[in-house]
């Protein structure tokens, strides 16, 4: 008879070293992203124009985008797994998890990326469509990628597990856990 045991419990969240990693690693993708899309958009003679009333909507837009990840990563825990989704706000931020769920390695990995991948293919077709926001919704794009940065430290964390291993979502971080 198997049995589970903890291999590894990562609380990402309440890990100073692992924080500052994501923070810097956020930090030089967005960084990156920006001066690539400056560099373009004057280019390209791409108006930039930045009003007060320009940055309260990104601000909104923004936290929008981020309820809307999540939101993502909900219906991702729900299409994988067969219990109560947790909802919550964390530091006035709206979060989701599945802590009684056992996910395959597989599963996980998607609901990490999905957010980040189907936002920022929505994010495009919007710059598309309505090119007279295009440096907004590029702005947009950088900074939502910038806050994927937990989420792909999280598969990283996933990808290095045992092959066979199962992961758990918790408040704040994940678990790996193999059988014995």
């Amino acid at each position: 008879m198997k049995t589970e045991a903890l291999s590894k419990k990562y609380k990402i969240l309440n890990d100073k070293k692992s924080m500052q990693t994501i923070k810097i690693m956020a930090a030089v993708l967005m960084a990156v992203m920006l001066i690539v899309g400056l560099v373009l958009a004057l280019r390209e003679s791409v108006p930039i124009n930045f009003t007060i009333e320009g940055i309260i909507l990104f601000c909104i837009a923004f936290y929008i985008l981020f309820a809307i990840h999540e939101l993502i990563h909900g219906l991702l825990f729900w299409v994988f797994g067969n219990t109560k989704l947790h909802f919550g706000f964390k530091k006035g931020f709206l979060y989701v998890n599945c802590p009684k769920q056992l996910f395959s390695k597989w599963q996980f990995q998607i609901i990490n990326i999905g957010p980040c991948i189907l936002l920022t293919l929505i994010l495009v077709i919007l710059a598309l469509e309505f090119p007279v926001y295009l440096v907004a919704i590029y702005v947009l794009i950088a900074a939502h990628s910038g806050f994927c940065m937990s989420d792909l430290y999280a598969m990283k964390i996933v990808a290095r597990a045992p092959k066979k291993a199962k992961i758990k979502d918790t408040k704040d971080g994940i678990a790996i856990i193999t059988q014995s």
